[in-house]
């Protein structure tokens, strides 16, 4: 009797353990059979990802030129006046796109340049000042004016120092504010340019109330922009004490950090450029 009784419990010990078992088996099953949809499902899209790879447009990758030749072709094919040219000689940039104010950013990133655009879009002329240095040039150097000298002899000649680039020169100046105070700013001698052309940060620096200032349709190298026009008090020059200067603001980021010396001061005088001494000279007409 006691052997008959152990038999039928390790009977029923076999039993009882072997239903984990069936029921592992049957999930390996189950998982099994799911694999199989999946790698069924794959395979028969693999076909189509590959032809989509295949005909998905691949963007074309900038190419690296040598910047003077490129600027020169595209000079030569869309006839704009080109300033500064021999300041990117030997340089390599890159170059990409049909649209010709995107592809001479590009061709120009590593330089501090201006692009002018006419009416209709069209690049009329690109200014190249020099490579882009991560050194500000003086700008909001504050004077107080209120003891300042009189005015020099308007028949005397102006002498001024140049910060010479290639072909270009620049001038330190003083922008004379509304409330008295002189802004120091380096600009560019651009005989091209019918005013003084500054950044429009420069309004709150000078002191000039924005209600005093008009406002005009401008085209810039990122298209349309909106520039205040007003009058200085006066942009000094050395000594000198120039009156009523028309200036156009434009904004920063059509501008950047450049700033133009142009005709509404240069005009009222004859201008000689000693390019062995770095020396502009104004002589009164």
């Amino acid at each position: 009797m006691t052997t008959s009784r152990c038999a039928v419990q390790w009977r029923r010990g076999r039993f009882a353990t072997s239903r984990p078992a069936a029921a592992g088996r049957a999930s390996v099953r189950v998982l099994r059979q799911v694999l199989v949809q999946v790698l069924g499902q794959v395979a028969r899209l693999l076909p189509v990802l590959i032809v989509g790879l295949l005909l998905a447009p691949v963007p074309a990758a900038a190419v690296q030129v040598q910047i003077d030749d490129e600027l020169a072709r595209l000079q030569a094919e869309h006839t704009f006046e080109l300033t500064g040219a021999e300041l990117v000689a030997g340089a390599v940039g890159h170059a990409e796109g049909d649209d010709l104010w995107h592809r001479l950013r590009l061709l120009l990133e590593r330089f501090d340049h201006i692009i002018l655009q006419g009416p209709g879009g069209s690049v009329e002329r690109v200014i190249i000042l020099g490579r882009t240095s991560l050194v500000t040039p003086p700008s909001v150097v504050l004077h107080d004016t209120s003891a300042a000298s009189p005015d020099a002899d308007e028949t005397d000649d102006i002498e001024l120092e140049t910060i010479r680039s290639g072909n270009q020169h620049s001038v330190l100046v003083h922008l004379e504010g509304g409330d008295g105070r002189r802004v120091e700013r380096l600009l560019l001698v651009d005989t091209g340019a019918d005013s003084v052309v500054l950044p429009a940060s420069l309004i709150a620096a000078l002191g000039i109330d924005d209600d005093s200032l008009g406002t005009r349709d401008v085209q810039t190298a990122n298209g349309i922009a909106q520039a205040r026009i007003g009058t200085l008090p006066a942009v000094w020059l050395g000594e000198r004490r120039i009156v009523g200067v028309q200036a156009a603001f434009l904004p920063d980021d059509r501008l950047g950090n450049a700033g133009l010396l142009g005709m509404s001061v240069l005009g009222r005088y004859r201008l000689t450029i000693d390019d062995e001494h770095n020396q502009l000279r104004l002589t009164t007409r």
